[in-house]
């Protein structure tokens, strides 16, 4: 198809990871969504805005199909993590083209001449996979905003000053809130975990250091920090909490320090300041901090230094004020890094004698490695400054939710926006493709607590308030776009699946995403783990005595004698060993209300209907009941939840080529997508592509 049989010449992809359906619609009911309720009504969609989502419901898989039209069974990225072959107990993660097995869109506009834009799409944009003068790509790389765990440091750290804290202390990840006293006992948290299951021998140890390495070098970008938990061999069982469970209650280091009398400071300070200390970076970074009073006597600043012999403070932090762009350094094998983070005096007493502080995660403001072509970082930052620190917070701290994180990434939003516009005017960009992770990280912060739990401390109903100011920023960010209506321009949003808040207890899920899920193959028999000198169960596998086992959320192997390094199972026993598998998971029930907790498992062959099958693929996959499937990933596409949530993924279209306000009856599919904006600018549809164009909603018929 040729490309001056487009429907328009500039199009552009507002990808929001997360965005539900089913909450957008309540919030436009509400009247509380204007900038997409105008997109909506100059455009076209479903009436329910549903895109049919393709499975499983994780990130990377997704945007994959979303940029190339095809089923995961075929663009090769099948979930969060991918098992290595063939030693299926490692998981590395798959955040990069090098699993691309198929043609994305984006090629396809560089290749047919079109300027392409290409911002963060963590679905097999990173690094760039052809060379093009045409194509620019920044980021991909991880689940979060641009440069999110490429560039990050450290971790977010609540800051705690207090006359009844006795002595200096640094914990990483300790704490769930921010409103402490200054006299707790800080622990390092750790996932809750069985202490009876030994780690794993050395024979595992060298296995996944053996797969560090060769993930470094698959990977293969100059400068690149690979994040750990993209190599995981870890076993996990049922007594261990699941990361989607748990995830709202997520932990971030703390500092905590007397305060006392200023002393030793080599220059002239605020009279009757008093003094503490800020512990960053794993306590390898010491800051010293001054609360000062105002004209009144009344402490109401704190001004922080790099040490008591430089005279210009790092930055002055008012009371409740955001605080964006605190440069600092932090050492490095290198030398000396310049960080960027953000900051929030949250609290200060009047009497100077408390103070409580939240300071993000510091990003490298000179981190270029995951630019193409790398003069784009010194374009943007010089124009923008370096990208903004964005985290996934703890629902137990309405501050964290409200005051922090949702302020970053309001800010974030606006980077995000600059760059892509500054790039669209100076650079000639005439299709994008875009990816902003706000709704899916916020809302991993209190997803489950959209229900009332035993362990809430928030109602549901502060809770649902929330999520509508994560909407709200959404819709911001995309207000910023809707001038290119009246330019000419096709805007496409879309995303790649929604957050359930389930019904019932989701610790019952299937497992997580990264690991190999002993349970619940265990208790069935199918999985055998390993055990020491004394007869302790070890976390790692015994495959000799193995016949089934599972890997990530939804993917379950049979230990094939002849295809697997350690088979047991004879090929001729193969499709009845799965048969079993499948019923016993089938009997799995809830104790507590006696429904079965799996909601589909299906034989490999059976799976192509979900696009899961063929030899990329599990023998088995399997998903969890809506009342189940907390967050994303384990469930279906169509699970529904508590609170008008849902797992499916949103669309919606306007601008040239796209009819004014009109509702589709059809299904639009996730594979659908990169058709259809192919024949909007006339350029071949991608080879391997397996979806349609949605020509219902085109003005002019094909």
């Amino acid at each position: 198809m040729l490309r001056n049989k487009g429907l328009t010449n500039k199009l552009m992809v507002l990808g929001i990871d997360g965005m539900d359906p089913r909450f957008t619609k309540r919030l436009l009911n509400e009247g509380k969504l204007p900038n997409i309720q105008k997109l909506i009504d100059a455009g076209a969609c479903r009436d329910d805005l549903m895109l049919l989502g393709a499975n499983p419901t994780i990130t990377p898989p997704l945007w994959a199909t979303l940029a190339t039209g095809c089923y995961p069974m075929t663009h090769g990225i099948t979930d969060y993590n991918i098992s290595a072959d063939p030693d299926k107990d490692v998981a590395l993660g798959a955040f990069s083209s090098r699993f691309l097995k198929a043609e994305p869109i984006f090629n396809v506009t560089a290749q047919a001449g079109i300027k392409t834009l290409v911002f963060h799409w963590p679905g097999g944009s990173f690094p760039p996979s052809i060379e093009s003068d045409n194509l620019y790509t920044i980021d991909g790389s991880s689940p979060g905003a641009c440069c999110g765990w490429c560039s990050k440091c450290d971790d977010d750290t609540a800051i705690i000053a207090s006359t009844l804290t006795k002595e200096p202390v640094y914990k990483i990840k300790s704490t769930p809130i921010t409103d402490l006293k200054g006299d707790e006992e800080l622990k390092a948290y750790t996932w809750p975990r069985r202490r009876s299951l030994k780690k794993g021998g050395k024979e595992m140890a060298e296995k996944a250091a053996k797969y560090r390495k060769e993930y470094e070098e698959f990977i293969n970008v100059p400068g690149y920090k690979v994040e750990s938990s993209y190599v995981s061999c870890d076993v996990i069982t049922d007594e261990d909490q699941h990361v989607q469970w748990t995830v709202e209650d997520w932990c971030i280091s703390c500092s905590m320090s007397p305060i006392s009398e200023p002393e030793d400071w080599a220059f002239e300070i605020p009279a009757n300041s008093k003094e503490f200390m800020i512990q960053l970076l794993s306590g390898k970074v010491i800051r010293y901090a001054l609360i000062l009073p105002n004209e009144n006597g009344k402490y109401d600043r704190v001004a922080i230094y790099k040490d008591k012999q430089t005279e210009k403070e790092i930055v002055i932090l008012e009371n409740d004020v955001f605080t964006d762009h605190v440069y600092d350094t932090i050492p490095t094998p290198q030398g000396e890094a310049k960080v960027t983070r953000n900051m929030r005096l949250l609290e200060v007493a009047e009497d100077g004698t408390y103070v409580r502080i939240w300071a993000s995660c510091g990003m490298l403001c000179n981190d270029d490695s995951v630019f193409f072509p790398k003069s784009l970082h010194k374009e943007l930052t010089d124009l923008f400054g370096p990208p903004t620190p964005t985290s996934q917070m703890s629902g137990n701290d309405a501050d964290l939710i409200m005051k922090c994180n949702n302020e970053q990434w309001r800010m974030a939003a606006k980077w995000q926006s600059d760059c892509m516009q500054y790039l669209i005017k100076e650079k000639g960009i005439e299709a994008v493709f875009s990816h902003y992770h706000n709704v899916d990280l916020q809302t991993h912060n209190y997803i489950k607590y959209m229900k009332n739990r035993p362990t809430s401390r928030y109602d549901e109903s502060e809770v649902v308030k929330f999520a509508e100011a994560t909407y709200q920023t959404t819709d911001e960010y995309l207000g910023s776009f809707l001038h290119y209506l009246d330019e000419g321009w096709t805007i496409i949003v879309c995303s790649d699946h929604g957050l359930n808040c389930c019904e019932n207890d989701g610790s019952r899920c299937m497992g997580d995403t990264s690991f190999v899920n002993a349970d619940p193959l265990r208790q069935f028999g199918y999985t055998v783990l390993k055990r020491d000198a004394d007869g302790n169960e070890m976390r790692e596998v015994d495959w000799s005595k193995t016949t089934a086992f599972q890997t990530r959320s939804s993917s379950i192997y049979i230990n094939l004698k002849g295809r697997d390094p350690h088979g047991i199972v004879e090929p001729e026993d193969k499709y009845e060993m799965e048969e079993r598998v499948i019923t016993d998971l089938y009997s799995l029930k809830d104790p507590e209300t006696g429904h079965r907790v799996v909601t589909l498992a299906l034989h490999n062959k059976d799976a192509v209907l979900l696009g899961l099958g063929g030899p990329l693929c599990a023998d088995i996959i399997c998903f969890v009941h809506d009342d189940y499937s907390v967050g994303h990933g384990s469930g279906l596409s169509t699970a529904q939840g508590y609170n008008d949530t849902s797992l499916s993924p949103i669309f919606f279209a306007a601008g040239q080529g796209i009819k004014k306000n009109y509702r589709t009856d059809r299904w639009i599919r996730e594979v659908d997508v990169a058709p259809t904006i192919a024949v909007l600018l006339g350029v071949e549809i991608p080879k391997e592509c397996e979806g349609a164009p949605v020509y219902q909603i085109l003005t002019e018929t094909m």
